[in-house]
Order: structure tokens, then C-alpha cells, then sequence
């Protein structure tokens, strides 16, 4: 699910999931869906398993990003009735995201390449 990033920093994030969350129960119809995703990109997370993977676990932290629709805890441990929500919009505090140099990548096409010293090891 494509959702804007809030602009007042990153308690914005947890609190718009949270009022989200709680305005839904385990009867809801967006239940047919066990695990729901938050992202900033829904095309480019979308478009293969690998980028839904990626995004998914690369931009949420377990510990802060995990929701649940019915969420609660019995015994310590934590459940929900409904669906699970991760949240894997880009963070504040996340690094901006890693760009190709063309010229890194042409001199490591060449050591990789027949003959080249990493040849034998690919």
C-alpha cells in the first residue's frame, strides 16, 4: 500500500500507523490480506519479489515498524487478530539511497572478466 511520509519526523510515522491500525478490527475485508506493507513506491516494490523483499526488510525495523490490526500481547508475546502491518516507508534517519558509478562498475566488469584476477572465483 502506497502512503505518503509524514514531514514532522518519526514519531509522525508510528502514531499515523497506529490511529490507522486502530480503525480497523479482524472483521474488516482488508484482512484477506495477512501481511500488508507501507511503502513510499508501491510501483517499484511491485514490480518483482525482490524489490518487495528489499523494501520490505530493509527499510523496517522490527522492533519499531511492526503493526498489527487487533494487535496485543498474552504472555509477553506479541500477536494480532488481523492483519500484520509493516511500515517500510524511508525513515528520517535512514542513509540516502546507494547510486551506480558507471566507472566503478565498468573496472569490476573488467577484473571480473575472462582472464581478469577474479575470473576463477565467479
Amino acid at each position: 500500500v502506497q502512503v505518503q511520509r509524514p514531514t514532522d519526523g518519526f514519531a509522525a510515522f508510528r502514531r499515523e500507523v497506529e490511529q490507522w491500525c486502530a480503525q480497523l478490527n479482524r472483521d474488516h475485508p482488508i484482512n484477506a490480506f495477512p501481511l500488508i506493507v507501507l511503502v513510499d513506491d508501491s510501483e517499484f516494490t511491485a514490480k518483482s519479489l525482490e524489490n518487495l523483499l528489499w523494501v520490505t526488510f530493509t527499510r523496517s525495523d522490527p522492533a519499531l515498524d511492526t503493526y498489527g490490526i487487533e494487535s496485543f500481547y498474552e504472555n509477553k508475546h506479541w500477536g494480532c487478530r488481523g492483519s500484520m502491518v509493516i511500515d517500510a516507508r524511508l525513515k528520517p534517519h535512514h542513509a540516502p539511497a546507494l547510486e551506480e558509478d558507471d566507472l566503478v562498475s565498468k573496472k569490476l566488469d573488467a577484473i571480473a572478466a575472462r582472464g581478469g584476477p577474479l575470473a576463477r572465483f565467479l
